[in-house]
């Protein structure tokens, strides 16, 4: 985060200003840009004017809390004690900026940078004059643009999850070869000892599913409860790390399926070749799109995706966003590919990432044609880093099919 940096999208965006908040906490992203680990037990603003330096307004009690800030932001502190005088000052803070960035969303239509409660907003209204509108690129710019380093940590991160996935691959073709079954939970630990082996942060465990379970795009095996893994079957596995050196390093995130046998059947191949394709064609239409000299939003991204699976027949079984945004955290604070859950406005800027990870799931499915219901669930993850004039995948290789054990 550069002060430069959101100063020339608050000009390129005829904003006046951003003005963070926070009180005890409420507000992460106020925190991140101060530098702060914590808050102090008052209100206080931070104005980052278009054009200027940076201002502060405090409570006459709390001078320490704010002693050490970001270096970019550090600038003159103004006091203040009774919510009278908060409120004289705030409009004296903005000098009479007409528009005013804050966290703050229309409709609640992005809950990720929701952060400022009405009564505030209300009140900042009232006593500058000002319209307020959302903050969520400068968000993104702030916190979601990532560093050289932090991205080469992420392709070492990749290769890691690529590794232990195929460490889960071979683990299952021994177990398929000798003619028994294993457990999701027993390839999971699998994955757990590669992560461990290489010092990874992982948040929690990797999903490992099996056919039904697989249906559940959120399922993950434990101690207590996991299915047999055998012949015949089909699994999902998806799987997330990032590095320890730093509390910088960023995540990788991918998801592969496999059959347990020797030729995946008819329905799965169909299934997966929907999936594959709206993926692909999320991507296609980044490039393109980007290359052609156009601001692209996540939730263009998601429709472009979806129409893909929709045109398939499996429309009503895609129930999750596209793609979430990728950094220090498995879900990060920049855009998402989401035009389902959240209509995500916010555009792909460079050096942000993302998933894209379409999915189909079908809790009942006889997807063998050997009359039982076994239930399947599809995905295909890739993780993308936006570039100067469209999108990097980097986590290759792509799966182009359904990976047969046997």
């Amino acid at each position: 985060m550069t002060l430069h940096n959101i100063q020339s999208y608050l000009k390129a965006n005829n904003l006046d200003g951003w003005l963070l908040y926070d009180f005890r906490g409420t507000n992460p992203v106020a925190l991140h840009v101060a530098g702060l680990a914590s808050s102090g037990s008052r209100r206080w603003f931070l104005w980052l004017p278009a054009a200027g330096e940076p201002q502060w307004l405090i409570h006459a009690i709390e001078g320490s809390t704010f002693a050490r800030v970001r270096p970019e932001v550090d600038g003159a502190k103004t006091m203040y004690v009774g919510w009278r005088e908060l409120e004289e000052k705030v409009a004296a803070l903005v000098g009479g900026a007409r528009r005013i960035a804050m966290e703050y969303s229309p409709d609640n239509a992005i809950p990720y940078v929701s952060w400022i409660d009405a009564g505030t907003k209300e009140m900042v209204e009232r006593v500058t004059g000002a319209a307020i509108v959302s903050s969520a690129d400068l968000v993104q710019i702030a916190q979601a643009v990532l560093d050289a380093e932090q991205i080469a940590s992420h392709r070492r991160a990749a290769t890691v999850c690529m590794t232990a996935m195929e460490a889960a691959f071979d683990f299952l073709r021994g177990v398929l070869a000798g003619g028994e079954t294993t457990t999701e939970y027993a390839v999971q630990q699998v994955i757990t000892a590669v992560f461990e082996a290489n010092r990874m942060d992982y948040e929690h465990p990797a999903i490992v599913s099996v056919n039904a379970n697989a249906a559940d795009p959120h399922y993950a095996p434990s101690p207590n409860r996991h299915a047999p893994i055998g012949r015949g079957d089909m699994v999902l596995i998806d799987l997330w790390a990032r590095e320890t050196k730093t509390p910088h390093d960023c995540f990788a995130d991918i998801t592969w399926v496999a059959y347990c046998g020797e030729e995946p059947p008819a329905t799965a191949r169909e299934v997966f070749a929907a999936v594959a394709g709206g993926r692909d064609a999320a991507v296609k239409f980044i490039q393109e799109r980007m290359a052609a000299g156009h601001t692209v939003h996540g939730y263009e991204v998601d429709d472009a995706c979806r129409a893909v699976i929709a045109a398939a027949g499996y429309g009503p079984n895609f129930i999750h966003r596209t793609g979430h945004s990728l950094g220090v955290k498995g879900h990060y604070n920049g855009v998402n590919i989401d035009n389902l859950e959240t209509q995500d406005r916010r555009s792909l800027i460079p050096h942000v990432m993302f998933t894209i990870e379409p999915g189909v799931y079908l809790p009942t499915c006889d997807f063998d044609g050997s009359g039982r219901n076994l239930g399947l669930g599809i995905r295909s993850e890739i993780n993308c880093l936006v570039t100067a004039s469209g999108i990097e995948v980097t986590t290759l290789p792509l799966q182009t099919e359904i990976v047969a054990l046997m």
